[in-house]
This record gives structure tokens, C-alpha cells and sequence, in this order.
């Protein structure tokens, strides 16, 4: 089994495991299960009792990281009362996401330039296996012959975000090899039948990947994101996306791409979902002069999905805006 027996039991999962993790001196934790309850006020409301009551404690002992005391200053300037849920519009093709916490994520590799999309997996660096990591951790255990660490995302973008970390012990850099784009192929497939909504994303390093350790992510949605439209050329429609995008149907199909796009240095982003896979080949962050608000760009705008930190900016970005902004990224 993978993490949960149904979607039901899934979601029971994720709440409950993020109330056991707040504790009077985790700073870490407690952005973390903060940033997750402003989903939406299923997991908000539960949770926000425990995070007032908190919020003291930790403004008195709390102590973390250097990010994390960061975070935490504009927090306890700003209150958490008042910290408001995620909000959802539609931009024409594209959806919008109204995510204050975003603006505090730490960048880390995910706007360096790259000379290559390879790189040696460095342990000083950040990555999964950090021991101040452990409580971020929702799920371990064995699926398909493999070790999983599956942990919650701190500064979650998707709705009931994960952080999937096959092999974690292993200390492989982010880049792909053929037996792990075909488990996450399997897991996809398989994970139908028991959470519905379920797909996976990647990103390459210089397309959005902040940490060399590879990972992938996991969203539960109840609807399909814009890249899955069947208006689009890729999906047998007569419109074409603004950024090059295949949908492979095979596990070998998308691995030749997949395989071309290494032997290119050419960075990508993927999307997984039962019997399919999304291809989006981009130029290299870094390598464009992209609006601030576009900075950052990874596997989830790539499919369509727009999250902004500013509210002026969310009620009023355009779908032309857009959909310039994926051109300027788009691999020719």
C-alpha cells in the first residue's frame, strides 16, 4: 500500500499528521503545518485552534534554521490570525491561485542558471535526508520494491501537496533514469483506483527543481489542470499551447523523449497521470526576462497554474499575460 488505503483515509492522513507535528520549539513545523491549513478550511479549521495557541510559545523559545527564524519574524509581525486561505479564479485557459505563504519559500536552486542539467548530488547541500527533516515526514514504507519517504511540502502550491522521495538513502542527484520514470508511471496508474485526482510532477534542474536530491511531487485534484484540456493540439484538439507540450502514452514513448531531453542538456518539466505523460521542454530558467510575478516557474504553472503572492496582482492578472509568459519559456 501506498500511504493510505482510500482518499478518505488519505486526507484523515494528512490532517492528522500535520496537528502531531506542531510542538512549542519547531519553528520549522510550524510554518510548515501553517502554510499547509490555508488550503482551504477543511484543514484550516482544525487546525487553527492548535496554531493560536502556539503562536506565543513559539515567538518566546522557538528556534530553527536561519530560514526558518526568517520566516517566522515576518509571522510574528504580520499574526497568523489573519493569515487568509488560498483563493482559486480562472484567467480564460489558465487558473489562479491566491497563496500568501509562497512568498516566503526559499529559492534555493530553483532560479540559479545551470550550465547543465546534471549535476553530482551533494550531501552539504540541502536535501531530504537532513535530520531536522524527520518530522516533515508523512509516510515511509516500501512500494514496488522501493523505499519511499513521502513528506509534506513546506510551502505547498497544489492542493494536499507531497513530496515523494523514492530511494532517499540512495543520494541521487535530480535527474532520471528509466526504472524511476516507470515506477512513477506504475504509482500514477495504480493510485487511480484508491485517491482519485491523483498525478505527479518533476522538474529538472533549470526548469524549476530547488533541491538536487531527486524528488518528485504529489497533488490530489478534483478536476484536471489546464495542460489536460482536450482543446489542446497535444491532446488531439485544434489549439496550440504556449509551450511545447507532448502527451506520451507509453512508458517507452515518454522515456525517448525524455532520454533526447538529457542527451540535450535540455531542461523539462513532466506531469504524470494514469496511462499519460506530459512533456514540456523549456528554456532554462535564468535564460529569460520574465516578470517578477513569472519568476520561479516550475511543473504546476507549466500546466497551467498560476500562484501569487500579491492580491492586486491575482485579481487582475490576464490571460494574454499568461500566456506571454509560457511563450517566453517555451523550448523552440
Amino acid at each position: 500500500m501506498f500511504i493510505a488505503a482510500d482518499g478518505d483515509d488519505f486526507r484523515r492522513q494528512f490532517s492528522a499528521g500535520l496537528s502531531q507535528m506542531l510542538s512549542a520549539d519547531g519553528l520549522g513545523a510550524y510554518i510548515l503545518v501553517l502554510a499547509n491549513s490555508l488550503q482551504g478550511d477543511e484543514l484550516r479549521q482544525p487546525l487553527l485552534h492548535a496554531l493560536l495557541g502556539n503562536f506565543d510559545a513559539m515567538k518566546s523559545a522557538g528556534q530553527g534554521s536561519a530560514d526558518d527564524e526568517s520566516v517566522f519574524a515576518i509571522l510574528a509581525r504580520e499574526g497568523v490570525a489573519d493569515q487568509q486561505c488560498w483563493r482559486h479564479r480562472e484567467a480564460g485557459s489558465w487558473e489562479v491561485i491566491y497563496n500568501n505563504m509562497r512568498r516566503l519559500r526559499p529559492e534555493r536552486l530553483s532560479t540559479q542558471q545551470f550550465d547543465t542539467i546534471s549535476q553530482p548530488f551533494d550531501e552539504q547541500l540541502f536535501n531530504f535526508n537532513r535530520s531536522f527533516l524527520k518530522p516533515e515526514i508523512m509516510w515511509q514504507g516500501e512500494w514496488s520494491g522501493h523505499a519511499f519517504r513521502v513528506m509534506y511540502n513546506k510551502f505547498p502550491f497544489a492542493p494536499w501537496h507531497l513530496l515523494i522521495v523514492p530511494d532517499a538513502d540512495e543520494q541521487r542527484p535530480q535527474y532520471l533514469d528509466f526504472e524511476t520514470h516507470a515506477m512513477m508511471w506504475k504509482l500514477v496508474s495504480v493510485q487511480q483506483h484508491v485517491m482519485q485526482g491523483f498525478g505527479i510532477g518533476y522538474n529538472s534542474l533549470g526548469a524549476g527543481a530547488s533541491v538536487n536530491h531527486l524528488h518528485f511531487q504529489g497533488v490530489l485534484r478534483t478536476g484536471p489542470l489546464p495542460v489536460e484540456s482536450t482543446h489542446w493540439r497535444h491532446r488531439g484538439g485544434q489549439a496550440d499551447y504556449p509551450l511545447k507540450c507532448q502527451a506520451m502514452e507509453s512508458v517507452e514513448q515518454a522515456w525517448e523523449m525524455i532520454d533526447q531531453f538529457h542527451r540535450q542538456n535540455q531542461p523539462f518539466n513532466l506531469f504524470y497521470r494514469p496511462g499519460l505523460c506530459y512533456l514540456l521542454p523549456r528554456r532554462p530558467q535564468g535564460a529569460v526576462a520574465a516578470e517578477k510575478w513569472a519568476q520561479g516557474f516550475a511543473w504546476y504553472e507549466s500546466c497551467g497554474v498560476v500562484t501569487l503572492a500579491d492580491q492586486s496582482l491575482f485579481a487582475n492578472l490576464s490571460q494574454q499575460q499568461i500566456t506571454q509568459q509560457l511563450r517566453l519559456f517555451s523550448h523552440e
